[in-house]
């Protein structure tokens, strides 16, 4: 081999590698999708779903990211309204966005295992499992899949919001007081997230009304950006015009 053919080598293989490296770097999401990092990394997430502190016990199938994912449009309002929170020592904090139609059916097959544990009940403690897809607390299509619709809530930044999580304790339902139920490092809005009670309809009676305020600051932020909350989940909203098919490809982790 000559001097200019080992050159040649060396530089195919110098590319060869740089295109190797970058397409292990591409994000391999759907046109019109979008990291809400990649929008907005100010925006907090604690992607419930992708772990096991949510009413299944377990990461759900297609979660292969504790990431939030949406489309473009949404992404873009969603952090015009954290302009705009950040402005008053407000965040967003994202429980869900964009959800596999898998997982969905992962949700129905679980309702109808044929049994519930304690930790499952703290999310439904007067609901049987079997009556939420009925009783219209989990969709069998869910606008989520479209990556049109979102579970959030508000963080005050000026709070103490180091509490976690803890597998092991055995918390209070999530219709008991704040100080008793799960922690979510968010304002008390009356009821944890997820949770399948008339408590947890955003114009419930039966809430305080420092709960009910934050609720309609929550409503009235995502309203301003033209979402439309869901009156049996204070945390569901959704962008009408925003959806279309669902879709059901799993979550990757963000690479950048």
């Amino acid at each position: 081999m000559t001097t200019w053919e080992h050159s040649v080598k060396a530089i195919l293989t110098a590319l060869l590698a740089v295109v190797t490296i970058s397409a292990a770097h591409t994000q391999s999401l759907p046109g019109g999708f979008v990291y809400l990092r990649d929008i907005d990394p100010g925006i907090i997430q604690d992607i419930r779903y992708a772990s096991s502190n949510n009413f299944v016990g377990r990461p759900l199938a297609g979660y292969g990211a504790g990431e939030c994912v949406v489309k473009r449009e949404v992404g873009l309002r969603l952090k015009a309204a954290q302009q705009e929170l950040a402005a008053q020592g407000l965040s967003l904090k994202m429980f869900d966005c964009y959800r596999p139609a898998r997982a969905s059916l992962d949700m129905g097959k679980w309702s109808q295992n044929g049994h519930e544990t304690a930790a499952e009940r703290r999310y439904n403690p007067k609901i049987p499992k079997t009556e939420l897809f009925r009783l219209g607390y989990i969709a069998s299509r869910s606008q989520h899949s479209t990556g049109a619709a979102l579970d959030l809530t508000l963080v005050d930044l000026k709070a103490d919001n180091s509490a976690r999580y803890d597998p092991s304790k055995a918390y209070a339902d999530c219709t008991a007081p704040v100080e008793a139920r799960l922690p979510e490092g968010s304002v008390d809005m009356g009821t944890g997230y997820d949770c399948t009670d008339a408590k947890g309809h955003t114009a419930a009676p039966s809430i305080n009304p420092d709960q009910r305020a934050w609720r309609k600051r929550l409503v009235a932020a995502m309203a301003k950006q033209g979402f439309v909350n869901y009156a049996k989940e204070w945390w569901h909203f959704s962008l009408p015009g925003a959806g279309g098919a669902a879709y059901d490809f799993p979550i990757p982790p963000r690479t950048k």
